[in-house]
């Protein structure tokens, strides 16, 4: 391929070798055939795929055709020579199937291999996942460039391409901040990193985030004791007793809760210097949990 192709060509491309060369199919996937069709061989496998449509059939597909965080690389490296624009995905997809392609994957164990046919949905599945019409701002590739290389650098811009948020000008600030104070390279680094995209997704473009995170951290906060509180009373009374009482019986992983202030804490450093410390008033709030509405949001995420 020239180098004047266009770069949906040049992506296309790749994708056709990635998808003919094959997979190896990871554990999750295969539990899920395992226990889904009952340990099939490859023969049982293709049968059950070219069968007509159907729910578990088509979960297996929307697995084979989820690109694996190698793959992501890949294409990033790729799509961090193309500069801050994004490409049409269509096309990419048209070119993709073009002329009529096979992705092989491999089961372990001298199972054997699969093939199956690419169609234009499950091309069009492969490609969506990888965001590639999905631009990044200059100000957080700049960002990234001096300060990390190789995978990480590849695996953050991977995260930034899927992000479930718009890049506003606060936000975008923001991760700036984050990707040059935060040690990315180290797991407690990553993990704050990913809690901050999460909790990005769920603010507004214009929202403070400061804010929120002095809000996430109280409800946290407010969600431990309430655990804490129950366990104490699950110490002096059992279940149906409390159940008769009223009581609301909802537990949270408080392991994942505290890491979760732990990076707020790490994200509040790097980004304004100090750590959020809640008032007194707000501990005292803390004592009575019963009936908030937002715990319950919290439950469900920490289970």
């Amino acid at each position: 391929m020239p180098p004047s192709a266009p770069a949906e060509n040049v992506i296309a491309l790749r994708l056709r070798d990635i998808l003919a060369r094959g997979a190896d199919l990871s554990p999750e996937v295969m539990r899920f055939i395992d226990t889904t069709f009952s340990d099939p061989s490859a023969v049982e496998l293709a049968a059950i795929l070219g069968m007509d449509a159907d729910s578990e059939r088509d979960s297996l597909l929307e697995l084979l055709f989820s690109p694996d965080e190698p793959v992501q690389l890949e294409i990033e490296s790729l799509l961090a020579t193309m500069g801050p624009v994004g490409l049409d995905e269509g096309r990419a997809v048209e070119l993709l199937c073009r002329p009529a392609l096979s992705a092989a994957f491999r089961l372990p164990g001298n199972r054997g291999v699969v093939n199956v046919a690419v169609t234009p949905r499950l091309a069009r599945r492969f490609v969506r996942s990888l965001n590639i019409n999905r631009p990044l701002p200059e100000s957080l590739a700049a960002a990234i460039e001096p300060r990390l290389t190789g995978a990480t650098r590849l695996r953050l811009r991977v995260s930034l391409r899927g992000s479930r948020f718009d890049f506003s000008p606060s936000k975008t600030e923001f991760l700036c901040l984050l990707i040059d104070q935060l040690d990315l390279a180290d797991d407690a680094g990553w993990e704050s990193w990913e809690f901050a995209l999460e909790l990005l997704a769920g603010v507004d473009p214009a929202a403070d985030i400061r804010q929120a995170l002095e809000e996430r951290k109280k409800l946290l906060v407010k969600a431990l004791h309430h655990s804490r509180q129950l366990r104490e009373q699950l110490a002096a009374a059992n279940i149906e007793t409390l159940l008769s009482r009223g009581q609301r019986l909802t537990w949270i992983d408080e392991a994942a809760a505290l890491r979760q202030l732990v990076c707020i804490d790490r994200i509040c450093l790097a980004a304004f210097g100090r750590i959020l410390h809640l008032e007194p008033c707000v501990s005292k709030e803390t004592v009575s949990v019963s009936g908030l509405p937002d715990i319950d949001d919290f439950m469900h995420r920490l289970t």
